[in-house]
């Protein structure tokens, strides 16, 4: 909050994310505020938002609370969280570059797109517009205090360890789990379960191939336990810890669909470094 118009003019308090304040006075991109103590002040109007706005992101986040998260994914620019997943929505909180949050939800938006073509007519080059559907990827992710929205994918990495990303072979990652945690001596290596999609803006589901990688300690890296490709998965994918006979075993489960459109739950485990289908 600055004391007079203008970003060169000093400064009187800083404000935090939620603060209320109430209007005093407008100026063109300009609002002069008074805050709990009395004092006033000059804010730029990007960063005011009425009462609602807040109050709706208050009730997505609630509403989130129990999404299980699909995974941590790393900001990669600073970006505002939408109240939609659309680029016309409603925004109040902004996250930093490299901030980390939990992805909790996937969804595909149509949009129109102009593509500017050209013909040639006696040997002379016309423009041409044509209209074209597009799609864009969004994700419902959960930050630091509890701030939930909306942000395209382009903005954010789904990001595992560098031990096994490497392994991604130009798929995008979509989740990924801790499944286990391996003793070896002073050393802990996790087991991971992740789901990846082909990198192709707008496919129907949220991911059509599961791996699971376990640590070899006889070649000190990472390995394969188990493929599963041509899915057609769906949020959310949950990971859990069961009994069995030699004791608690890592399982999971996915909701995926078959080809005639049906959703159902399919469940595995793990019988030492080996993923067998749940009985």
């Amino acid at each position: 909050m600055r004391d007079q118009l203008g970003t060169s003019s000093g400064t009187v308090t800083t404000l935090d994310g939620g603060e209320k304040v109430e209007v005093v006075a407008k100026r063109t991109r300009w609002v002069q505020v008074r805050v709990e103590d009395g004092r006033t002040g000059w804010v730029h109007s990007r960063f005011l938002a009425p009462q609602k706005v807040l109050d709706d992101f208050r009730r997505l986040g609630s509403e989130a609370a129990g999404l299980p998260s699909q995974g941590t994914a790393t900001l990669r620019r600073v970006a505002n969280l939408h109240l939609e997943p659309s680029t016309n929505a409603d925004i109040f909180y902004q996250l930093a570059e490299s901030d980390k949050m939990d992805v909790l939800a996937h969804r595909i938006i149509e949009r129109d797109e102009r593509l500017i073509t050209s013909a040639a007519t006696n040997g002379d080059t016309e423009a041409a517009e044509v209209a074209i559907k597009a799609h864009e990827d969004w994700f419902l992710v959960r930050a630091a205090a509890g701030k939930t929205g909306w942000l395209r994918e382009n903005f954010l990495d789904i990001s595992p360890p560098i031990e096994i990303a490497r392994y991604n072979e130009g798929l995008r990652i979509r989740a990924w789990f801790e499944l286990y945690r391996e003793q070896h001596g002073n050393e802990v290596h996790p087991w991971y379960l992740w789901a990846t999609i082909r990198p192709r803006p707008g496919l129907p589901f949220d991911f059509d191939e599961i791996r699971v990688f376990v640590w070899n300690p006889n070649k000190s890296r990472y390995e394969t336990s188990y493929r599963e490709r041509k899915l057609i998965g769906f949020y959310p994918i949950e990971v859990r810890s069961v009994e069995t006979p030699s004791g608690p075993a890592p399982a999971f489960s996915l909701q995926v669909e078959d080809p005639s459109g049906k959703r159902y739950t399919k469940s595995y485990i793990m019988t030492g470094r080996l993923v067998r289908p749940a009985s």
